[in-house]
């Protein structure tokens, strides 16, 4: 009997430890970086670090940590470079819009199978890197839901293991105090994150709209999709 206790207290405090899926960043566009971080720092009072160049894509992009594994990706395209198809419509974002998100997985393979199980497909995985302005690399790999017809649907994210993850790293001063997804096929997408046990995103019927609501210091800030 006593070995059981143990075994379930050591079951309990592995699960309350272990990797989970949870929301990793939230990305706002715009048609310049430095008019990015410029606006973010007037609404915030808080900078935003350059973090880098997106090789193949033509965009780079700053960083604010939200704390616990969270953060703010400003993206722009980069001065004179040619943007990938997916990023053309930065340049016409005069201000700062939120245009996706992200989940994080601890690995893809049980992430990719607990989506499964719920009735979705993921697209295939595809890697990705970058190099910060100091050289360091970053690499992670990347998936989506496919045929889902679920406009404000995240992609998921997995971080190599060698990488430090970039809430670590950003400025810190900002927390996030709600992430609303606002979607027709809410109750899809809801479905979604609890196959991955994401909480603290809620989801909402309506339009197409994602809010974001942070605190930084004694300034409040509201980011939106368009």
């Amino acid at each position: 009997m006593i070995r059981w206790a143990a075994l379930a207290a050591v079951v309990a405090l592995w699960t309350s430890i272990a990797p989970r899926a949870q929301l990793d960043h939230i990305v706002v566009g715009i048609r310049s970086l430095a008019d990015g971080i410029g606006e973010f720092e007037q609404l915030t009072g808080v900078k935003a670090a350059v973090g880098g160049r997106h090789p193949g894509r033509g965009t780079e992009n700053a960083l604010v940590s939200l704390g616990g594994g969270s953060y703010i990706e400003i993206l722009a395209p980069q001065a004179g470079a040619a943007l990938s198809p997916q990023d053309q419509a930065l340049r016409n974002l005069a201000r700062l819009t939120i245009i996706d998100w992200a989940v994080s997985v601890p690995e893809v393979d049980g992430a990719v199978a607990a989506l499964r199980s719920a009735g979705f497909t993921a697209s295939p995985a595809q890697p990705g890197a970058r190099l910060t302005p100091s050289g360091e690399r970053l690499d992670w790999t990347i998936f989506g839901l496919r045929g889902a017809d679920i406009d404000g649907a995240p992609f998921f994210i997995r971080w190599s293991p060698n990488t430090r993850h970039p809430s670590t790293t950003a400025p810190a001063g900002c927390e996030l105090d709600a992430l609303v997804v606002q979607d027709p096929a809410s109750d899809q997408l809801a479905k979604a994150m609890r196959a991955l046990d994401v909480t603290h995103v809620k989801i909402a019927n309506g339009a197409l709209r994602i809010e974001a609501a942070l605190t930084c210091g004694s300034k409040r800030a509201t980011l939106t999709s368009l």
